[in-house]
Formats: C-alpha cells, sequence, structure tokens
C-alpha cells in the first residue's frame, strides 16, 4: 500500500540518510583492500574508520589480534617484509556507526605508523578518494539534497610529526560537500 503524501519529507529523508550511512560503508570497504591501501600484514587496511570527530591514530599492531601475531623481517636497508609463511590479513576492525544527514562524517585511519604506511609505493589512497569516492558520491547524491559532508584524510599535516596525524589541525581532507537543503 502507498504511504500518502503527508510522509514524504520523512521518506526522503530516510532514504537519504540510507544512501549516505551505505556510500560510507562502501568507502571503507573499498579502503580496506589491496587495491586501494598498501598492505604487509594488513592492520593498516583494517584500520579505517568513520567518525563524527577526526579518527585518532594511536593503534599499534603489536597490540591487536590476530596482527600481533604475524612476523615480519626487517632487512639490512631497513625494508620491512613479512617473515616466510606469514600471510596478511585484511579484517576491518571498526564497525560503520549510523550517520545523520546533518552530521559531517570524517574518514581515517587509527594506526599509529600510518605515515609509513602511506610511504609505500603501494599507496593508491589519494587516487582512489579523488578518482572513484568522488564519482561514487556524485553518482549517490546526484539528485538529492542533504546538508552532509564527507571528508577523507589524504595528506600530510603541517603541525603534525607524520604524514597521517590524523588530529592534528593541519591534516589535509578532501572534502565532499552534498548541496543542502533548506529547512
Amino acid at each position: 500500500m502507498a504511504r500518502d503524501i503527508k510522509h514524504m519529507k520523512k521518506d526522503l529523508m530516510a532514504r537519504l540518510e540510507d544512501d549516505l550511512n551505505g556510500l560510507i560503508q562502501i568507502a571503507l570497504d573499498e579502503l580496506a583492500t589491496p587495491e586501494v591501501s598498501p598492505v604487509l600484514t594488513g592492520f593498516f587496511a583494517s584500520s579505517w574508520k568513520a567518525a563524527t570527530s577526526r579518527p585518532r591514530a594511536r593503534d599499534e599492531r603489536e597490540n591487536f589480534a590476530p596482527w600481533d601475531k604475524i612476523e615480519t623481517v626487517t632487512m639490512p636497508s631497513g625494508y620491512v617484509k613479512l617473515a616466510s609463511g606469514s600471510q596478511p590479513i585484511i579484517q576491518p576492525r571498526h564497525p560503520a556507526p549510523r550517520f545523520k544527514l546533518n552530521q559531517s562524517v570524517f574518514i581515517g585511519n587509527t594506526v599509529k605508523y600510518a605515515s609509513d604506511a602511506l610511504a609505500s609505493p603501494k599507496n593508491n589512497i589519494s587516487n582512489y578518494v579523488q578518482g572513484e569516492m568522488k564519482d561514487l558520491v556524485k553518482y549517490v547524491f546526484s539528485d538529492k539534497k542533504s546538508p552532509t559532508r564527507i571528508r577523507v584524510a589524504s595528506g600530510q599535516g603541517s603541525g603534525g610529526r607524520n604524514l597521517f596525524n590524523l588530529f592534528s589541525p593541519g591534516t589535509k581532507y578532501v572534502s565532499y560537500e552534498v548541496p543542502g537543503e533548506s529547512s
């Protein structure tokens, strides 16, 4: 049975909220792939988080199972590789909360060594954020209106000590603002 037109605004807002949350989940899923995130142990790729404030880069692999059991070897040149017989594990660690349309959403990584991961030649995060994710945002919200902003940390903070210091005010975020609705 069709709903009465008096429910149209509520139904539309619920649909937009579902689309927003679906978009965020897709972004988190895609960031957690070796095609986008650099992977050695899989901990970095598993540590993407969406929140209403900047995720803090403070988690160390050694403190989280099953990554604490993955052995690595540091070569004389300083290059780190997986020990023989070790395999990376990608298991997203941060379930996405449900966001409302009037909230800004930050997507960032919570590992302490994120600057090292971003320096990897396997890093394809900026290309993803500026290409596929940008297209996805345009597609999902092409004919919709909401006061939503999605920001993904994609570069160096000027005030931080490392490349991916997510809580540094100088961290560069690629921001996508979905056009707002006048209430």
